[in-house]
């Protein structure tokens, strides 16, 4: 896992297609939600996009923007837990308090080596366990499922990783003028 953190520290920045799936079997009805986004991520800031919805942290600044509802609301970034895991330096350390960790199995998944790493937490009552994969050839993060006590697990799947992608200069930052019929809440 230490090599996995040091490779995504190494990148200026990093883009990702993948999936993210939210189920609860635990409730009637079982809850099952797939959907498919991209996200850029250069130091603290990032772009995000999932299912008609787009998030832009520039700075001390988070950009929801809602296009179906032409909206786009803005607040102020306070606090750095928020994103916990979503800066490339983040993506393995934020484990690396409050968890510890055993190497799990080895596995053949879409063509690739993947080993996965258990982590379980020492301090909290809301995650039971998190399962990382790691793609063995580059050290990559290939899946990241989370399980919760309440019944729910959450899992991020990545489909293509990229790293120091070429983005336009302003890819990180939000520009009133290209929303000029939105609503804009700050």
């Amino acid at each position: 896992m230490e090599k996995s953190s040091a490779k995504m520290k190494s990148y200026e920045s990093i883009a990702l297609d993948f999936s993210y799936t939210f189920e609860n079997v635990k409730v009637e009805p079982p809850v099952k939600q797939v959907q498919e986004g991209t996200i850029a991520i250069k130091g603290e800031n990032y772009h995000l996009k999932i299912e008609g919805i787009e998030q832009i942290r520039a700075g001390e600044k988070l950009y929801n923007i809602l296009n179906e509802d032409e909206e786009v609301q803005i607040s102020s970034y306070e606090n750095d837990e928020e994103d916990q895991g979503l800066s490339p330096s983040k993506i393995l350390s934020s484990f690396s308090k409050g968890y510890s960790y055993k190497m799990g199995e080895s596995k053949q998944v879409d063509g690739k080596t993947i080993q996965y790493v258990l982590l379980k937490p020492t301090n909290t009552l809301k995650v039971e366990k998190i399962i990382i994969g790691i793609e063995k050839t580059n050290n990559h993060v290939y899946s990241l499922q989370q399980f919760g006590t309440n019944g729910t697990i959450t899992t991020l799947k990545v489909k293509s990783f990229e790293s120091n992608p070429k983005l336009p200069a302003n890819y990180f930052s939000f520009n009133r003028a290209d929303y000029p019929d939105f609503y804009i809440s700050e």
